[in-house]
């Protein structure tokens, strides 16, 4: 299994190394929204998928190739994070040998309720958490949860990781047309985002190809109008990728192309800005590979 991808152009982040410790699409939640599609293991049971040394040997290996090539370490890949067992084991592993890379974790969420999934996370730099339904149709039918899984109870679970987090406090929502955006249910959702009192929420949106290819995002318009319902001064709304610095071309471009999509499907422009390599070039080796 390969355990780390990219860097990927974020939208939040920059240059951001992936760290994928999850089998593809293995995840607590079948999102209509997902850009990764559908998902194929949809399970709440907590596994060690890959060996805690192996990551810790591909981030050497990467950093030793690539220097100064990435701006954050992240916990993403095509499936939930928190999944995996030995997460808190290897983040303060990952903290001791790459000290000045912030570490962030990227979640859904849904086993925030587990005491032993938040003391996992507890040494994450950032950890940012979706919330897209406070209410338990729109839950179910956007977030697709494993039936295993109560919404009441992952709230709690989301205030009681608050209250003992001092990292950086992060809150997703990903609005989708015609499930979350409604007057109604963004208000629910502000009572409870004011409970958590986040450092930040990010408003994002359906901007890739969906899971659900009937699911749409909110325009530019749609996206302003409804910040109003979400706390002033701390509200963001992610943008398209605008692109950056990449790092030198590499004869491994055709695997890390490859990498890449696998996990997260990504613009040219997107892969220009992120693997450093010219257009005509790019594409060259996309129409090899396909």
């Amino acid at each position: 299994m390969i355990t780390i991808f990219g860097p990927v152009p974020s939208r939040r982040l920059g240059r951001s190394l992936g760290i994928d410790v999850v089998p593809p699409k293995t995840c607590s939640y079948d999102c209509v929204y997902c850009e990764s599609g559908p998902t194929t293991h949809l399970t709440v049971k907590r596994q060690a998928f890959v060996d805690p040394d192996q990551v810790l040997d591909d981030l050497l290996a990467y950093f030793r190739d690539f220097p100064d090539s990435a701006d954050v370490l992240t916990f993403s890949s095509a499936g939930e994070p928190t999944l995996y067992e030995p997460l808190g084991e290897l983040i303060l592993e990952i903290k001791k040998h790459f000290q000045m890379l912030p570490l962030v974790v990227l979640t859904n969420g849904s086993l925030l309720w587990d005491a032993k999934v938040r003391e996992a996370l507890l040494a994450a730099d950032r950890v940012v958490p979706s919330l897209d339904a406070v209410t338990e149709e729109v839950f179910r039918s956007l977030n697709r949860p494993h039936p295993s899984l109560d919404l009441g109870v992952i709230l709690e679970g989301l205030k009681a990781f608050r209250k003992d987090y001092r990292g950086q406090f992060h809150l997703e929502v990903m609005l989708v047309s015609g499930f979350n955006d409604q007057p109604e249910e963004l208000r629910k959702l502000r009572v409870i985002i004011d409970c958590l009192h986040p450092d930040q929420v990010e408003l994002n949106t359906v901007v890739r190809p969906p899971a659900d290819p009937c699911c749409r995002g909110l325009s530019s318009a749609e996206m302003e109008a409804v910040r109003q319902f979400f706390p002033a001064g701390s509200t963001e709304i992610i943008g398209r990728f605008k692109g950056f610095r990449g790092i030198e071309r590499d004869l491994n471009t055709d695997q890390r192309v490859l990498d890449m999509v696998r996990r997260r499907p990504c613009t040219v422009e997107e892969m220009v800005a992120s693997l450093g390599v010219p257009q005509e070039d790019l594409q060259a080796t996309l129409a090899d590979l396909l």
